[in-house]
């Protein structure tokens, strides 16, 4: 409770220093009115941060994903590398296949919007490569930033450009992610048909976890076979359908485990058989 209401006590106080991070500003990105941008913690442009801010001020074009935050971005005009500003490298393996997937699906979307945090501000954003610090956002209006924060996908430092501007709010999206998401998935496998019993079994790399399908909780049954836990069902795989919804949960902190920074793996047809590989979910028969 005291952790909740510290949190709310410095996003609150965002208001007063820098107008980006507002008690309405419930953390959704949006494009409310047709011609602007509203996030949780503003965009900064040309060293001053705005919340909102207008669409006609971006940079419109779109961009190809380098690395977990390395951006290629093109619009009519110009070619430039972008780093997400106060966003680092992700050194996690897992998380950082999480990030790369989570931006391509919001490049997906269509033309991006680029907002450059200050003019004549070059950065190294790989070795031996100088580019810009900015913050972008999808078609739809998602802010890059924002959605890979609050993904449990970022990791947080200052950049120069102004990057303090944003610091303050960053890190109290971070403390929010980290009460309610556990880790990223690494290993998961779900059986439709178990050895044991014929019936709906999953395996967890993680151990102590409480898995749902569909709204419905398996009993654990422990480690085994290389996963640190086994959930078991009462009916086959192909009785929860097609499209089934799996939440995998840490049982001592209710906090989620994410896949590709989402907190649902979703299974396309609950008759197969499907497992995490590359980072993907994919089809994994039985040999």
């Amino acid at each position: 409770m005291f952790r909740s209401t510290l949190k709310c006590l410095v996003l609150l106080s965002l208001v007063v220093v820098s107008s980006g991070c507002t008690k309405e500003d419930s953390g959704s990105d949006s494009s409310g009115d047709s011609g602007s941008f509203k996030s949780s913690c503003g965009t900064l442009l040309k060293g001053n941060l705005k919340n909102p801010i207008d669409k006609g001020d971006a940079r419109v074009g779109t961009v190809t994903v380098l690395g977990s935050n390395l951006l290629l971005f093109k619009s009519s005009s110009q070619s430039l590398l972008v780093k997400l500003q106060n966003l680092g490298v992700q050194a996690n393996a897992a998380k950082a296949t999480a990030s790369e997937n989570k931006l391509k699906a919001l490049a997906a979307e269509g033309q991006v919007y680029y907002y450059q945090a200050t003019n004549g501000c070059e950065v190294e954003v790989e070795a031996g490569a100088s580019g810009a610090l900015g913050q972008m956002y999808s078609a739809s209006g998602k802010n890059f930033s924002e959605v890979l924060i609050k993904a449990g996908l970022a990791t947080l430092q200052v950049d120069q450009c102004d990057g303090q501007e944003l610091s303050s709010c960053y890190t109290a999206l971070k403390e929010g992610a980290d009460e309610t998401i556990a880790s990223e998935l690494t290993s998961f496998l779900w059986k439709p048909v178990s050895d044991s019993n014929g019936k709906l079994a999953i395996h967890t790399g993680p151990y102590g976890t409480t898995v749902l399908v569909n709204g419905v909780a398996g009993a654990n049954q422990g480690g085994g076979n290389g996963y640190g836990s086994l959930a078991r069902f009462s009916q086959p795989g192909c009785a929860y359908g097609a499209n089934a919804q799996v939440k995998v949960i840490d049982s001592r902190t209710g906090a989620a485990y994410t896949f590709n920074g989402n907190d649902t793996i979703t299974i396309p047809n609950g008759c197969n058989r499907y497992c995490i590989k590359n980072g993907a979910l994919a089809l994994c028969p039985k040999r």
